[in-house]
């Protein structure tokens, strides 16, 4: 192989891994955002029906 091919081979490499590590981190962000709002509207929920149930 030549200089220039290894060169090229080693870049594409750490695009594409580099992606891939970016796309599973982006992932693993947006999941433990979304739990965190979806905890936070079901407590929000809770709170409401407590406060309605002692309002009766």
């Amino acid at each position: 192989m030549t200089g220039p091919a290894i060169i090229l081979m080693l870049v594409s490499i750490i695009i594409i891994w580099g992606g891939l590590a970016v796309s599973v981190t982006a992932l693993y962000v947006r999941g433990r955002r979304e739990d965190r709002e979806a905890r936070k509207a079901a407590l929000a929920v809770a709170h409401e029906h407590l406060r309605s149930a002692q309002g009766s």
